[in-house]
C-alpha cells in the first residue's frame, strides 16, 4: 500500500526492500512497483546481514520510507540503530520503525536530515516511553506533538482526528480534511506512500508532510463521497489520490 501510494503521488519510480524470502509474494501483488529483494537471515525480520546492500540501496534512492511491514524485533532495531545515521536521503519513519526505536529516540537527533515520524497516538505513547497512555497523548496532542518535535529535532505527524504536522521549530499544522471512515487498517500506510513520494520528488520535509496529510484526507474524502464512510478502505483512498491532486 505504501508502494502504490507513493506511484499515485507522482513518484516516478518506487521500489519496495523487502527480505528475499517473502520478495515473490509482493512480486505477484505489485505490477507497477519494482522490488530489490535483501537478504534473508536465520531471523524473521531484516536484520544486520542486510545492512551493506541496504545502504547501497539507500545511495540510489531520493527518498526513503521505513516501517510498514518490518516488523519488530532485537534484530531489526540493531540494524536501524546502525543504518539511519547513514542515510543520506529525507526518510519517513513509521509503524514498526517507531516501534523498534521506541527506547531508543536520540538516533532522531542523529540523523542527517530531521526524519519524520508518523504515529498513532498509540505509538507516540510509546516514543514517550509508555509514561503516558494513548488516551492521554489525544487529550493534549498540540503540546506533546510540539515538544516532541522540538527536543528530538524531527517534524512528527501525529495521526488521529485532527492530524497535526509539528517541526523543530516550534510550528505546528492542523489537517482540516479527511473523516472518520479512515480509521481502518492500512491508511497510515497509504499517508507513508503519499509523504515518501512527495520527498522523492524535491519537496522539503516540512510541506511534504503538511501536503501529505492534507492530501491524505481529501482523497478520503473524496472516496466518501463516493462510496459512504461505513466500509471504506485503504485502497480505496489509494484509488482516489489522483482525483484529490
Amino acid at each position: 500500500m505504501a508502494g502504490l501510494s507513493a506511484l499515485r503521488i507522482g513518484t516516478g519510480l518506487v521500489t519496495v526492500a523487502p527480505p528475499k524470502c517473502v520478495s515473490s509474494i509482493l512480486e505477484s501483488k505489485l505490477l507497477e512497483v519494482m522490488t530489490d529483494p535483501m537478504p534473508d537471515s536465520s531471523h524473521p525480520h531484516l536484520s544486520m546481514e542486510a545492512y551493506s546492500e541496504l545502504l547501497t540501496f539507500s545511495q540510489n534512492k531520493s527518498a526513503l520510507g521505513i516501517g510498514p511491514g518490518l516488523g519488530v524485533s532485537e534484530h531489526t532495531t540493531t540494524l536501524l540503530m546502525n543504518l539511519l545515521p547513514q542515510l543520506s536521503v529525507p526518510c519517513l519513519l513509521d509503524a514498526d520503525a517507531l516501534n523498534g526505536l521506541a527506547d531508543h529516540v536520540e538516533i532522531f537527533a542523529n540523523m542527517q536530515f530531521p526524519p519524520i515520524l508518523t504515529p498513532h497516538p498509540g505509538e507516540m505513547a510509546r516514543l514517550m516511553g509508555g509514561s503516558l497512555s494513548a488516551k492521554c497523548i489525544n487529550e493534549d496532542r498540540l503540546t506533546i506533538a510540539k515538544q516532541f518535535a522540538q527536543q528530538h529535532r524531527a517534524i512528527v505527524v501525529l495521526k488521529g482526528a485532527r492530524t497535526l504536522v509539528a517541526e523543530p521549530g516550534g510550528n505546528i499544522a492542523i489537517c482540516p480534511t479527511g473523516n472518520p471512515g479512515m480509521a481502518s487498517a492500512g491508511m497510515g500506510d497509504v499517508l507513508t506512500g503519499m509523504i515518501t513520494g512527495l520527498l522523492a520528488q524535491g519537496v522539503p520535509a516540512w510541506e511534504a508532510a503538511q501536503a501529505g496529510v492534507y492530501i491524505h484526507g481529501l482523497a478520503g474524502d473524496v472516496a466518501a463521497a463516493v462510496i459512504g464512510q461505513t466500509g471504506l478502505i485503504a485502497s480505496d483512498v489509494i484509488s482516489a489520490i489522483p482525483q484529490a491532486l
